[in-house]
This record gives C-alpha cells, structure tokens and sequence, in this order.
C-alpha cells in the first residue's frame, strides 16, 4: 500500500522519518493485525486525513477539475493557436513597409 507523508507530501509514509509518519506506520501496522484489507487501511486514511494522503488520489467530485485542468488548458491554448494563425492568414500579403505611407502623408 502506497501512502505519502502527511508533512512530506512526495514521500513515501515508510521511508518517512517524521514523527507523524511514524505514528502512522504503527497505525497501518496495528490495522493490519486485526486482519483489514490494504482497501479497508486506505480508506481509514482517506477519511481521516483526506485524500492528499494517497500518491494516486481518486477522481471524485471534489477533485474532478484538477484531472480535466490539463486538457482545458491545452484546448484552449490549440484554439488561441489557431484563431491568430487564421487572423493572419486574411491578412493581405504586401512588401510595402506602413513607415512609407505615414511618410509620404
């Protein structure tokens, strides 16, 4: 079971060593003897101490715009992309330089 550091945040609760974590391992330890399923700890700790606590953390409500946050971006950054690409492609295509008329007025 793969859990992170409540402090650390990017580390691994076993190679943790804060006192919170430790606690923690004894916790999942003494869950362990009384026979709960690897499922049955995660959820403990989910609901304990929120999802942030997993390395993985699940698609829910709550969390659902930080997994679609990515492809809005990028959607977004493709159509801005495209929407220039075509305003200057109905440009008209001259060699004269705008200095010339504003000097020749």
């Amino acid at each position: 079971m793969n859990s992170a550091c409540m402090q650390c945040q990017n580390e691994a609760l076993a190679d943790s060593n804060v006192s919170l974590a430790a606690d923690l391992r004894l916790e999942v330890h003494d869950l362990l003897l009384k026979g709960k399923s690897d499922d049955e700890i995660r959820d403990f700790l989910v609901a304990r101490y929120g999802e942030f606590i997993l390395f993985r953390p699940r698609m829910n409500l709550h969390n659902a715009w930080l997994w679609e946050h990515p492809a809005c971006c990028c959607w977004s950054g493709c159509s801005s992309r495209c929407g220039s690409v075509r305003a200057r492609s109905r440009l008209p295509i001259t060699d004269e330089d705008p200095a010339d008329h504003s000097a020749e007025a």
